[in-house]
């Protein structure tokens, strides 16, 4: 039928009668004109900018319907995105999942740019059915997305680890085996102008993503500066032999958390990558543990680090001494949540030391527990003539942040122990203490019940300020 003689009055109102969404969007293909109309009816009653630079979508909450709309969208054709979200969630049907992911292609391809992305892909649990297809379609998307000149990407997957994967025979210790026959049918690896990858943060290393990691970072090595990795559970190998083969050279942040790895592998990457400056390394188990655990021994490794986050064990453990790291300015140590005995803690603080330079030292204890109202009792019994404390020789401390998320500060037994464990410092300048817990005691009522005050009677000349913990930004 040709609408071109209808008034467009009369068109609304037939618009206005057409009940089903689904429906909007089939008339929408009509022509340019019910395209037009259809659509700024369809983004109204959903109540969805499609023209924002900013677009977080989940297919559980509803926003599958963006989606479909995005979809078919030309106004959206040569547009630049600054930031594109989409959690695909745990979908237990094949039909639905490739269908969202053939939407999704369908408006990435009409973009121009994407600067920055967050794709959660779907894990298909179902044991029957074919796999291949969701998976291709996945790959697919995911080089798309790349293709469009994108310089951010964070991948993570509706599994927690890699545990449940095909068998051993597949996992080649050759990288270049990954490859083969790895690109689905009609599907072209990277070109050239999509080398624009900077920032590339991945959460599991499941077998299926495998070629793709490891052809998306070395097709991007020359120009990638921050790299991380999470949940490195049941294919620490295969991210130790894909780590072994590539090489960064502009590589400034590497992050790795949450893994069971192999240690020497990860030494060698960061003795050969020497322009890392900003490190992140807790949560790691070594496979095969290691008989006698010793730090790395090499002066070239993490020369030039200025900013280093890490669990007390992986100080005394692991990392090369603190003093061989002139540069180094940060460190924030993780206390583990469940820590029972803070001896490790101790030892991670002399080693501290050593240090050459003033730096800003935090504590990330995101809860209090036994263990650490244990630790301050014994420093208060002790008290300050305890010269074999560590903290008494940190003159290199001059900036001192508690950051305990969880807990808030609302542990008052805790709080009242704290003044004699900040006298051991003798250099502390300046106390930061950040809040970001779920108690509803507002920070106005520690002011009132004298905490900052009997912190700053403990500590003169020491500028203490409270802060609210905001989610870290980075990958």
């Amino acid at each position: 039928m040709d609408y071109k003689g209808f008034p467009t009055e009369l068109l609304l109102l037939i618009i206005d009668k057409i009940e089903r969404d689904e429906d909007l969007l089939l008339l929408a293909t009509a022509s340019r004109l019910l395209h037009d109309l259809c659509l700024k009816e369809y983004f109204t009653r959903i109540e969805f900018d499609p023209t924002s630079k900013d677009l977080q979508l989940n297919s559980q909450n509803g926003t599958l319907k963006n989606l479909a709309g995005l979809a078919i969208a030309l106004d959206v054709v040569g547009a630049s995105l600054d930031y594109l979200s989409y959690d695909f969630g745990y979908i237990n049907h094949q039909a639905q999942l490739v269908q969202e992911v053939r939407l999704l292609v369908q408006f990435v391809r009409k973009l121009s740019s994407i600067d920055r992305v967050s794709l959660r892909l779907a894990t298909h649990y179902e044991s029957s059915g074919n796999p291949t297809e969701w998976r291709g379609r996945s790959i697919i998307l995911l080089r798309d997305v790349l293709q469009k000149n994108c310089k951010n990407i964070h991948i993570t997957t509706s599994q927690l680890s890699s545990f449940s994967e095909e068998p051993k025979s597949l996992r080649s210790p050759r990288p270049g085996d990954w490859l083969k026959g790895y690109w689905p049918d009609g599907v072209q690896p990277l070109t050239n102008r999509s080398k624009c990858l900077q920032i590339c943060s991945i959460q599991t290393f499941p077998t299926f993503l495998r070629p793709f990691y490891y052809h998306t970072l070395e097709f991007n090595a020359s120009i990638l500066t921050v790299l991380a990795f999470k949940n490195l559970f049941g294919s620490g190998n295969d991210w130790a032999v894909m780590m072994t083969n590539l090489h960064f050279p502009r590589l400034t942040r590497l992050a790795v958390n949450y893994g069971v790895i192999p240690r020497d592998p990860m030494i060698k990457f960061l003795v050969k990558h020497t322009s890392i400056a900003d490190f992140e390394y807790h949560h790691i188990r070594y496979e095969p543990r290691p008989k006698h655990p010793a730090r790395m021994n090499k002066t070239s490794a993490l020369e030039r680090l200025h900013t280093l986050t890490t669990s007390p064990e992986h100080i005394l453990n692991f990392l090369p001494p603190l003093g061989k790291m002139s540069v180094l300015t940060n460190i924030t140590i993780i206390i583990q949540e469940l820590v029972t005995n803070f001896s490790s803690l101790d030892g991670a603080l002399r080693c501290l030391t050593s240090c050459v330079n003033k730096i800003t030292l935090s504590l990330e204890i995101t809860r209090t527990g036994l263990g650490f109202g244990a630790w301050l009792d014994t420093i208060v019994r002790n008290g300050l003539n305890s010269s074999g404390r560590p903290e008494s020789q940190l003159g290199c401390v001059e900036t001192l942040v508690m950051d305990n998320g969880d807990w808030g500060f609302t542990d008052e037994q805790i709080l009242t122990r704290l003044p004699t464990w900040l006298r051991l410092f003798p250099a502390l300048r300046v106390l930061t203490l950040k809040h970001g817990g779920t108690s509803p005691r507002p920070m106005s009522s520690f002011e009132e019940s004298g905490v900052i005050n009997a912190l700053k009677d403990a500590c003169p000349g020491v500028y203490i300020e409270w802060q609210n913990r905001v989610p870290a930004s980075r990958p």
